[in-house]
């Protein structure tokens, strides 16, 4: 049984791991055809993925980030990221502010719980989307509040559609803390839909009082 740690670490190589396979077109191609399917029906994963996933709990979670990451395409192939917090920090007519800066995950983010938790998750990542690509406040929110209600086969299934959005944007997720959280998801629904919310909240403006 691995500690939390081990398993934080495991979510960066795993990640690591596919981005290198997605250097290889034909791979991605093939890694991307799983986007929103149950592990019983993407067979052509597994000749990438048994092998690290065969045994582990959500084992689910493991094809979508994969699915997802080939969804990108090469220009997002980094192996962590993290969106940057000062809306000052780049001229918003500037296309380059739009992207999260890649960060190169290392041993000790892994193992430290305090920068594991500082990485951005869905809720983070929505808020950036808020913040620098002008996706409409309320409605972001109202997904947010949707994908936290769903039952784990439909959020799997219904995730490619924002990611996909917000990859158009030029807003990458950090697929180790997704993949992190979609593992504990059916364990801790409410936990992790809490850590989403939050991450959101704190990252965009308070409503104005009517």
């Amino acid at each position: 049984m691995s500690t939390a740690a081990e398993h934080r670490a495991s979510c960066d190589a795993f990640v690591a791991h596919i981005h290198l396979l997605c250097a290889e077109p034909g791979v991605r191609v093939r890694l991307s055809r799983g986007r929103g399917r149950p592990v019983e029906e993407c067979a052509p994963m597994d000749r990438y993925l048994a092998r690290r996933t065969a045994h582990r709990q959500g084992r689910r979670a493991y094809y979508t980030v994969a699915s997802l990451i080939a969804m990108a395409g090469p220009q997002t192939h980094t192996p962590g990221v993290r969106p940057d917090h000062d809306p000052d920090s780049a001229p918003q007519d500037n296309p380059a502010s739009l992207f999260v800066t890649p960060v190169e995950p290392t041993p000790t983010a892994a193992l430290d719980p305090t920068a594991w938790y500082a990485r951005p998750n869905l809720g983070a990542t929505l808020a950036t989307a808020v913040r620098r690509a002008g996706h409409q406040a309320e409605r972001t929110e109202s997904l947010l509040h949707v994908l936290t209600r769903l039952s784990d086969d439909q959020l799997h299934r219904r995730l490619p559609a924002p990611v996909t959005r917000l990859l158009q944007d030029g807003i990458t997720p950090d697929w180790a803390v997704l993949l992190n959280d979609l593992v504990q998801r059916p364990y801790r629904r409410d936990k992790v839909g809490l850590r989403w919310r939050d991450a959101f909240y704190l990252a965009t403006p308070e409503p104005r009082r009517t």
